[in-house]
């Protein structure tokens, strides 16, 4: 015998039949077997407060930056898309409030509430959002007065609730000091007034605006006719102000 030849052992002729076919068969099942059911995970309550602090280790926007980049993307999971319209809005709220608190200069929380969560179209959810952003602004007005008044328009425009958006107007003006806030958004509040046949509002915030705010030739000339024509308005009987 020579004995530099190695020897090799070769497999029984049955055996490597069994393998092809246990193979055959496996390729067979994962073609014909059902796809997994995947049920997403529902969003849950956040956090206590106290726990969020604890957990940013010194850095609180850092984590506050992550946890809004989680609750972005908490809509996607595992390759399938939840509706927001499926989604808890009482805890989406939560979460919100609680990403705010750890990063009260972010704006990330208010932008999502508005433009993205409060556009789903459901009166219900979007209000959810709207009183978030109006609890938001009462914590710091004169930081968030912008979105308050996003929220007033989207009251007045996509939920149709003129008294949601003139409540929102009436709060910017208690909170924030007359001359402070740009001449639109106090023009606006005067549009909600005169929407609302609360032409005696509307008369008294555009005074305001012609006696503290900066406007142009052009802008006090409209603001002047506006204002002969409520007066007149006002002068009617009620059965012909509409």
């Amino acid at each position: 015998m020579d004995r530099s030849t190695p020897l090799r052992r070769t497999a029984p002729g049955w055996l490597i039949g069994l393998l092809l076919l246990a193979l055959g068969l496996q390729l067979v099942w994962k073609w014909h077997a059902p796809a997994p059911e995947v049920h997403p995970e529902d969003l849950g309550p956040p956090p206590a407060s106290a726990l969020m602090r604890l957990s940013t280790l010194g850095d609180p926007v850092a984590v506050a930056i992550f946890w809004m980049l989680w609750l972005q993307t908490f809509d996607d999971q595992a390759g399938v898309t939840v509706s927001l319209q499926k989604m808890d809005y009482h805890h989406l709220a939560g979460w919100l409030e609680r990403i705010l608190e750890l990063d009260p200069d972010s704006e990330y929380p208010l932008l999502a509430a508005i433009r993205v969560y409060g556009f789903v179209p459901e009166p219900q959810r979007q209000r959810r959002m709207l009183d978030f952003v109006h609890r938001a602004f009462l914590q710091a007005p004169r930081n968030r007065w912008q979105w308050l008044t996003f929220a007033a328009l989207q009251a007045r425009h996509r939920l149709e609730d003129g008294r949601l958006a003139r409540k929102y107007m009436d709060d910017l003006e208690k909170n924030i000091q007359t001359g402070q806030l740009p001449f639109w958004v106090r023009g606006l509040h005067a549009r909600i007034l005169y929407d609302q046949n609360e032409l005696a509002g509307a008369r008294t915030v555009i005074g305001g605006i012609l006696l503290h705010q900066q406007a142009t030739d052009r802008q006090k000339l409209a603001l002047g006719s506006w204002l002969e024509r409520l007066e007149e308005a006002e002068k009617l009987p009620d059965s012909k102000k509409n």
